[in-house]
């Protein structure tokens, strides 16, 4: 993949301390002046923590108009849903649900054996299409096999979904979007090749770094570097000791209007209300604790 231009940072934005069921969280999407970036439009970084068997992680709870993605670093997790699907991811590994017009799932750590387990991963959402808001559920779990491997200079990159310098994930998408961890080497720069017309951010998941065509743009762990339009590259120096662990997400724009009513993103009030009604009837169905 030929790289024309690096973008230029638009601003880092600091992530806030929140927490999803028994897990605190670095929250870093949405944010006050920034909603979304692509289709994403909510980013919890949970851990590095240690978790004990019999720790319930996040409990039965719903959710419409999005698919939601969570990436392991550390630890095992498994889900179950409302439709019926289960699956349990391992570190390197994803799971991406579609929500769609609504759904019903928990997600919890599972130790090996009855001691402790590090628990460390992101859950991301995207909105959904307009057309797509009330498409049916659906559930993938991606195994770290599954994942495609590449190597740019300077760093290793793991793509989930979409295209990125020229590798493109196994995820099935329903809009442009991508989603990959890179890996930068202590003292090492990289660039990391995506479409010119997708809006672009990198989130620091461990180390810190410089970003931007001169690396002056200053991040490190629980920030997200948003990219500004233009360019189909994205700049990454590790200035650190450490690897710089990244997670590049972005894709198309989100289609508008995004309304945010706790667990449901949808493209008006009436839905987000139509959402809750349907969740509180039972209509999305029910999981057992």
């Amino acid at each position: 993949m030929t790289v024309t231009a690096n973008r230029r940072v638009e601003r880092v934005i600091a992530s806030q301390a929140a927490s999803a069921g028994t897990l605190p969280v670095r929250r870093a999407l949405p944010e006050a002046r920034r909603r979304s970036v692509g289709p994403w439009v909510f980013l919890d970084h949970f851990g590095p923590v240690r978790v004990a068997a019999g720790d319930e992680g996040v409990g039965p709870h719903p959710h419409a108009g999005i698919e939601t993605v969570t990436y392991l670093l550390e630890g095992r997790n498994e889900h179950r849903d409302s439709a019926g699907h289960e699956g349990i991811v391992t570190a390197g590994g994803a799971q991406w649900m579609t929500a769609g017009r609504g759904i019903v799932h928990a997600e919890r750590p599972l130790p090996e054996g009855s001691g402790e387990v590090m628990q460390h991963g992101l859950q991301l959402w995207t909105s959904l299409p307009r057309a797509l808001k009330m498409m049916p559920p659906r559930y993938r779990a991606i195994g770290a096999e599954a994942i495609v491997v590449a190597q740019v200079p300077g760093a290793t990159l793991r793509v989930v979904a979409g295209e990125v310098a020229g590798a493109k994930g196994p995820a099935e998408t329903l809009m442009p979007l991508f989603l990959a961890h890179a890996t930068v080497a202590p003292g090492a720069a990289a660039s990391f090749g995506i479409a010119a017309c997708h809006e672009a951010a990198a989130y620091v998941i461990a180390g810190e770094g410089g970003f931007g065509p001169e690396g002056g743009a200053r991040a490190a762990t629980g920030d997200l570097v948003v990219f500004a339009d233009g360019g189909d590259a994205l700049a990454a120096r590790n200035t650190g000791v450490q690897p710089l662990e990244l997670m590049l997400l972005g894709g198309a724009p989100a289609e508008g209007p995004l309304v945010f009513h706790g667990p449901f993103v949808m493209n008006s009030v009436e839905q987000a209300r139509a959402a809750e009604v349907a969740f509180r009837a039972g209509r999305m169905g029910t999981l057992a604790p």
